[in-house]
């Protein structure tokens, strides 16, 4: 039985950071924690497009889920239904390379907590 193993072009060079992880603190406190694997990478993108407000960033203002806005509604279906679409739209307008596989909403109304959990993979050419 053959086993297929894909390695991502730019996880070659082990030495090499991908980009920063979130939270930014690293193990000692004082260094910003570094990703050197493309899916690592990935995953921390995910957090940053999900936790950012459009026109939070300022040269690119339409960056962003827009979780924050639906801090005061009602959780029901039709705003479930909204917040699906949003973060599907969000996630191929800019993370194209990440595909959503599986996306659960799941709202929590005695304390208001909306909790989101995302199955993710990762096109074939990466980055």
């Amino acid at each position: 039985m053959a086993y297929i193993i894909q390695v991502n072009p730019v996880d070659l060079e082990k030495n090499v950071a991908l980009g920063l992880d979130l939270p930014l603190t690293g193990e000692s406190g004082a260094t910003f924690k570094q990703n050197y694997i493309t899916m690592d990478q990935a995953v921390a993108n995910a957090k940053n497009l999900l936790l950012t407000e459009p026109r939070e960033r300022i040269m690119l203002p339409t960056f962003g889920c827009g979780l924050k806005k639906t801090i005061f509604e009602n959780l029901t279906k039709e705003t479930m239904s909204i917040l699906e679409t949003r973060i599907k739209s969000s996630f191929q307008t800019f993370l194209p390379y990440i595909f959503i596989q599986k996306l659960v909403l799941t709202p929590d109304e005695d304390k208001n907590i909306l909790y989101v959990q995302l199955d993710i993979s990762l096109s074939e050419t990466g980055f």
